[in-house]
This record gives structure tokens, C-alpha cells and sequence, in this order.
């Protein structure tokens, strides 16, 4: 009798796994990579010239952004100014760029294949809270892309 409940007892651990390595969701594989600009200068309202940052090598078949971030290295002094990202799949983001060096994160690429070219530009206010005859911003920015797989 206690052999045949130990069988019954297995065989149903047995099945309960089996059925949970079925069930169970499967979590996709994550990477980033990270790329610094050149550094930006805009003047009195002006654009930067606009630095290209390449992918590299990006794992997966079928790569999807989760989430992209600058990290902006201000110089001091620097004047209000916007940045502006283009990704690869052409679609184009900007934000009001921090006045001290930090993280800032950009949305609207979630979902987009990260793989190509990257644009980054910034573009001065033109206008100067630091007593500048001509509105000056200067910065360094690093994209940070994360992504699943």
C-alpha cells in the first residue's frame, strides 16, 4: 500500500512538473550598448553640428529598445539649449538638455530595432541667464540604448 502511494505521489510531482517547464513564461535577453558624441557647441539660437554614433554589433534576431539615456557632460556656463536624437529608424526625439552634468532618460523609441546609424544635435535658446553677450551651450553626451532580444 505505501509503495503504491509513493508511485501515485511521484507520478504526480512528476506531471506537475512536466507542466510548469510548459507553462512558464520565457524571459527575452537583454544588452545595451553606449557611444559618446563629439562635443556639441550651439550659439546665440544656433544648431550643433550633428554627431553620428554607429550601433556596433547588436545581439539577437529580432532586437527591441527598452529604454535610451544620455548621460550629458555640461560645461560650465553653458546656456539653455535642447537636444535633439534621430534614431535609426528615423524617428526623431528632443528634450530641454539639464543645466549640471547628469543622467537624463528619452522616450519614444521603445519597441524600434536599435541597429544603425544614431544622430545626436543640440540647439542653444538663444538665450543666456549667465550674463553672455552671445547665448553659448557646450556639451558631451553619451547615448546609452538598452534592449531586449
Amino acid at each position: 500500500m505505501q509503495k503504491v502511494v509513493k508511485k501515485s505521489f511521484m507520478s504526480v510531482v512528476a506531471c506537475l512538473m512536466a507542466c510548469m517547464m510548459f507553462a512558464m513564461p520565457v524571459f527575452a535577453a537583454s544588452n545595451n550598448f553606449s557611444k559618446t558624441t563629439v562635443k556639441l557647441n550651439a550659439i546665440n539660437g544656433g544648431e550643433s553640428r550633428k554627431s553620428t554614433l554607429s550601433s556596433g554589433s547588436v545581439t539577437g534576431n529580432n532586437p527591441s529598445i527598452s529604454k535610451v539615456q544620455l548621460y550629458c557632460n555640461v560645461s560650465s556656463g553653458s546656456d539653455p539649449y535642447t537636444i535633439y536624437v534621430l534614431s535609426p529608424k528615423g524617428t526623431t526625439r528632443s528634450i530641454t538638455g539639464p543645466s549640471k552634468s547628469g543622467t537624463i532618460t528619452i522616450t519614444g523609441f521603445e519597441g524600434e530595432n536599435p541597429s544603425g546609424t544614431w544622430t545626436i544635435w543640440i540647439k542653444n535658446s538663444g538665450v543666456s541667464y549667465k550674463g553672455n553677450i552671445y547665448p553659448t551651450s557646450t556639451v558631451t553626451i553619451t547615448l546609452k540604448v538598452a534592449y531586449s532580444y
